[in-house]
């Protein structure tokens, strides 16, 4: 009867045992797949982030030639004549 229950006990630490190798593995299984997959969505991120500079600068390169075409546009052709003070008939207390 011993001979039995240490045969028993043999078979059930082996079931544990093999439980605990299979968990392991699914472990580093989705250790390494988690992994690749935060790889790929970094390199996504910089990807879409190296877009959005391209098109920030091109955008920026943009607006800064319409504010210049516009200054031009509003500056004075000629200086306007400084305007002469005002005499002393022309007070508002006179």
């Amino acid at each position: 009867m011993g001979l039995i229950l240490d045969l028993a006990v043999v078979a059930l630490a082996l079931v544990v045992i093999g439980s605990l190798a299979l968990l392991a593995w699914t472990l580093a299984v989705s250790a390494v797949r988690a992994t690749r997959l935060g790889r790929s969505r970094v390199a996504t991120l910089r990807h879409t982030l190296t877009d959005a500079e391209a098109r920030f600068g091109i955008t920026f390169a943009q607006t800064s030639t319409v504010l210049v075409t516009l200054i031009r546009r509003t500056a004075p052709i000629r200086p306007m004549p400084p305007t002469p003070p005002p005499s002393a008939g022309d007070s508002p207390d006179a």
